[in-house]
């Protein structure tokens, strides 16, 4: 049975106040086009932010649209934003890459997972910190009443 493998894109806090996001907000249709953006990024997580065109449509921008169901306008204008802000990098005809992406790309398999969660478990089970606090209130009141009758 193969390993179930899982990824993430992190998103900072600032995301919507960085130039690119900003940027393409502010053009016609300027939501749309960030999530479109959002999208292909998602899209792209397995390939760490590569597409590679494969010649099913007539051009990149409408096998774009086609993968993410989205409209081959409004790609064509995300494609030109992103060309503008430097965030695409062509690599050559058929193939580009989103370079923000390096950074905010995760993964691990479902065993690393369940590696992780046992040894929260382990860990959890292993913290004595309250028993050892309340060991050493009890024999400090042993003591005292030891001394008390000497």
């Amino acid at each position: 049975m193969s390993e179930k493998r899982y990824y993430w894109l992190k998103l900072y806090d600032t995301f919507f106040d960085n130039k690119t996001s900003r940027f393409l907000r502010r053009l016609p249709d300027g939501d749309k086009i960030l999530l479109v953006y959002l999208k292909l990024q998602l899209k792209l997580l397995k390939s760490e932010g590569i597409f590679v065109y494969e010649h099913l449509c007539d051009n990149i921008a409408e096998e774009i649209a086609l993968t993410l169901d989205e409209d081959v306008s409004t790609v064509k204008l995300l494609l030109s934003a992103l060309d503008k802000t430097r965030t695409i990098e062509y690599l050559n005809n058929e193939t580009f890459m989103l370079s923000e992406m390096q950074d905010l790309i995760g993964s691990e398999g479902s065993s690393a997972a369940r590696v992780r969660k046992h040894r929260k478990k382990y860990k959890e089970l292993q913290s004595n910190c309250q028993v050892t606090d309340g060991n050493t209130l009890v024999t400090n009141l042993l003591r005292r009443e030891r001394d008390r009758y000497r």
